[in-house]
């Protein structure tokens, strides 16, 4: 990690709608951290407003989610357009910026990264206003781009693969395929028996992990009540709930097969590392971590919008897999289970060296201190 003796702050903005922008924030945060002349300055765009205004935006887009996805989808398909929609961009982003004004002042960064399409907006306007030297970087967290996150006065894009340069074509800023930032936790060393035994798994269990994020949006229940009356032999289910109560509650009295439930735990780097499959959303951030562990990765429907140009991508590049429908997962798992198992271990570790990018967030960090350094 480059280090001098000036001071530098760092300001890492992101938006808490969905854990994974968050998340490549304190991934790049572990970082700089190896740096001792760096301060970090966390900050979210629901910091410029009220946060009753926050919390009522967030259970609205939690709702959509749910109830409504082709709702989300429509406004991601307009807003992915170039014409029609960049006018509500730039008056979003340019009411936020006037609004975080203070908050930036206070902070006085050196160099700010964003996480998120609309912060990197709001701060392009705000450097453009105010602060022309600031160093503007944005790390796109998905695995398409979206129209939202080009702008001018971005200095520099961290994208998650060199397929995706093309997708910033028009745009003047550098473009560096680094791959998506993930906390230490999931590609430190470890040892893979170990981590087996401390979940009470054989070398010969196949584990099979579901997961749908910190909300738990996935149906669970669906898929593991389609293995009811066929369960290949040494197969474990293992659902992590995440903050879904609901949701944690209905699995952990599901008597009709074997299962292990985890409600919100901080063992998810752990349980990742040591499963063979995974059955999850598309989120970046979660596809970035899969990517690197090397498991069998499995896509169950995804949400319209990023969710949906994630799994093509994923898909056509990464060896995922997409399922429609519970029984389609329970074909996939069941298939990959009559796989040798030292086979599996070998596909395991070839998918992690080919796909996996665990040095993102350290290449991100050097390039903005060097760049500060000049």
């Amino acid at each position: 990690m480059a280090s001098c003796e000036k001071k530098y702050t760092i300001l890492l903005l992101s938006a808490p709608i969905g854990s994974g922008h968050k998340l490549a924030a304190q991934a790049l945060e572990q970082s700089f951290a190896l740096a001792d002349n760096v301060q970090v300055v966390h900050g979210s765009i629901f910091d410029f407003f009220p946060g009753s205004i926050g919390n009522a935006f967030l259970r609205f887009y939690l709702w959509v989610l749910s109830y409504c996805p082709w709702l989300y989808e429509l406004a991601y398909k307009w807003g992915n357009r170039q014409s029609g929609s960049l006018w509500l961009r730039n008056f979003i982003n340019g009411t936020l910026a006037s609004l975080a004004q203070d908050f930036i002042v206070r902070t006085n960064p050196d160099a700010v990264i964003a996480t998120h399409a609309t912060p990197a907006g709001i701060m392009a306007i705000y450097k453009k206003k105010f602060k022309p030297d600031l160093l503007l970087g944005a790390v796109v967290t998905d695995y398409t781009v979206h129209k939202w996150w080009l702008c001018e006065g971005v200095d520099v894009y961290f994208a998650a693969s060199e397929n995706l340069r093309a997708q910033f074509d028009g745009i003047d800023a550098e473009v560096l395929p680094t791959g998506i930032p993930v906390r230490r936790q999931f590609y430190q060393a470890y040892d893979r028996q170990e981590l087996r035994r401390k979940f009470n798994w054989s070398e010969q269990d196949i584990v099979c992990l579901l997961m749908g994020g910190g909300e738990g949006l996935l149906p669970m229940e669906s898929i593991v009540k389609a293995f009811h009356g066929y369960l290949p032999q040494r197969l474990k289910i293992i659902a992590v709930a995440g903050h879904n109560e609901i949701l944690q509650h209905r699995l952990e009295i599901f008597k009709e097969i074997p299962l292990t439930v985890y409600g919100f735990t901080d063992d998810v780097p752990e349980l990742l590392l040591a499963a063979d499959i995974v059955v999850t959303k598309a989120g970046g951030l979660t596809a970035a971590e899969t990517l690197i562990a090397g498991c069998n990765y499995i896509i169950y429907k995804p949400l319209p919008g990023q969710e949906t140009g994630n799994a093509v991508y994923l898909e056509q590049y990464c060896g995922a897999q997409v399922a429609g429908s519970p029984q389609e997962v329970k074909t996939m798992v069941c298939r990959y289970a009559d796989v040798d198992s030292q086979v599996r271990l070998l596909q395991r570790q070839q998918r992690s060296l080919k796909y996996g990018k665990p040095g993102a967030a350290e290449e991100i960090s050097n390039y903005i201190l060097k760049k500060l350094e000049k």
